[in-house]
């Protein structure tokens, strides 16, 4: 399905027809409790997560309602950027404060009313009320927007300790470790995904002693094909970061006082352990509260980001952020996704909907980035490895060369694979010193227009020996996606 703007036609893929945001509102409304009020009293919105997306939606309702707007959140710091944490450990950014947008008297003087420390316990759907430790929330508006939690493995749960084990869930937990790491010599980190390559790099940079290891088989695995792992991975090891794939780590009981992890037969020294395993959604209030939760493991929500309870989606509730569910562009499969950018479109298209500017969220691509020392890698939509997971027959493309050209002083190596559906461009993954981020944008929009390779055999590029090669290294990748076909 091809994403929408806010006037679009959206389809209703029970019954298979097509209808405008304006009309799905109508219907779902049918359905839910309708409220009468004095002219004067002002419709209350209830936020539950003060991340991403549940601050975007309140910055958003606000410039466009003057409704009475809440934020309960369970974190102690609010409207600050969690990627930028490595970064700060690494002290290219030289604090965590640095790391705040939005200070607090942005949101009192926005009349925005922001509750920390505020942890939800309960959500009435029936009586519109949110409950926590200290008080009731009547709401008339609910958003959800409880984000995600570190996914901890059994193993590691049992043996956590008070000190010595972190994970990097909010910025307190980046404070926290930040102050660990003044005395640390060696860190183990667990978890092959961008974090846990992001951190390890940080750490490196400071002197500090870093071991990075993963079950899995490679260095992101759910993101980057084995041949584009190896260049993150060794890229890392040229670092000096110990990298160890395929093996599963054992914290011993006493951790804090042995100071060492087990990795198969191998036993490693380690000041500190940081979790960086992946996250889950936190989708318990809504679960309990009887919200559909979703095959991916997410909040249900229709086009409109609105909740499904009983059976029928609610005009009044919303959730989005990484704790609902998504749709992939290219499968059609429900998803989830951890994007920043994913969070803030989500709260744009819940605040336009709450304050009446009725809007459709689409299905995504998620393309991603992330640095690593010197080396930038990132991607979007299919990789081989999921396609082969959904049976679908995918032709891929791979070329390698400069940033500049060959003569030209800085000039740094990049790499390209393509991967071709049905002749269309279906997904890309790319690492190197620099442009990456760009080259990823433009393909997302490849993807989206569904760009042939024939498309591509056509494309012209500009050429500047500080900024591009006289023949793009896109190029090769495109030939060699097309020799690769002509062999199948």
């Amino acid at each position: 399905m091809k994403s929408m703007g806010s006037n679009s036609g959206a389809k209703d893929t029970e019954s298979g027809i097509s209808r405008t945001a304006g009309e799905i509102q109508e219907k779902i409304s049918e359905n839910t409790p309708s409220h009468t009020r004095k002219e004067k009293e002002l419709i209350k919105v209830v936020i539950i997560g003060g991340g991403a997306c549940g601050m975007a939606a309140a910055t958003k309702i606000r410039r466009q309602s003057d409704f009475n707007i809440t934020v309960l959140s369970w974190d102690s710091h609010t409207a600050y950027s969690h990627c930028g944490i490595p970064f700060v450990l690494s002290r290219e950014i030289e604090s965590f404060e640095k790391l705040i947008v939005k200070p607090p008297g942005f949101f009192r003087e926005n009349k925005i009313d922001v509750k920390l420390n505020e942890k939800v316990k309960s959500i009435d759907l029936t009586g519109q009320v949110v409950m926590t430790g200290e008080r009731a929330y009547p709401f008339d508006k609910l958003v959800i927007a409880t984000g995600s939690l570190p996914f901890i493995s059994r193993e590691s749960q049992a043996n956590i300790l008070p000190y010595g084990i972190f994970t990097l869930r909010s910025l307190a937990d980046g404070k926290l470790f930040g102050k660990a790491l003044e005395t640390a010599r060696t860190v183990c980190i667990i978890g092959g995904g961008t974090i846990g390559i992001e951190c390890a790099s940080a750490l490196t940079k400071r002197g500090i002693k870093t071991i990075l290891i993963t079950r899995a088989k490679d260095l992101l695995s759910r993101q980057l094909d084995s041949d584009m792992s190896s260049i993150v991975r060794a890229r890392l090891e040229a670092l000096g970061v110990e990298v160890i794939t395929g093996e599963p780590l054992v914290l011993p009981e006493n951790f804090w006082k042995q100071k060492t992890v087990f990795v198969n037969d191998r036993t490693l020294p380690a000041d500190l352990v940081l979790l960086a395993t992946g996250v889950k959604p936190e989708t318990w209030l809504a679960r309990e509260a009887g919200i559909t939760i979703g095959k991916a493991g997410g909040i249900v929500v229709n086009e409109m980001l609105q909740v499904n309870a009983g059976g029928k989606f609610l005009s009044h509730v919303y959730a989005g952020g990484e704790c609902a569910e998504v749709t992939d562009l290219i499968t059609g499969e429900k998803k989830l996704s951890q994007l920043g950018t994913t969070a803030r479109r989500m709260a744009d298209v819940i605040g336009n909907n709450i304050t009446g500017k009725n809007s459709i969220f689409g299905p995504l691509l998620d393309p991603w980035v992330a640095v690593a020392g010197d080396l930038q890698f990132g991607g979007v939509g299919l990789t081989s490895a999921q396609a082969e997971k959904l049976g679908i027959r995918v032709v891929t493309g791979f070329s390698s060369g400069r940033t500049r050209a060959s003569y030209y002083p800085g000039r740094k190596d990049i790499y390209i694979k393509l991967l071709f559906k049905d002749n269309c461009l279906a997904g890309a993954q790319l690492a190197g010193g620099e442009g990456i981020k760009e080259r990823i944008d433009a393909l997302s929009l490849a993807i989206r227009k569904k760009t042939t390779i024939k498309d591509f055999l056509s494309l012209e590029t500009c050429y500047a020996p500080p900024v591009s090669m006289l023949v793009d290294p896109l190029i090769p990748a495109i030939k060699n996606a097309v020799r690769n076909m002509k062999e199948i």
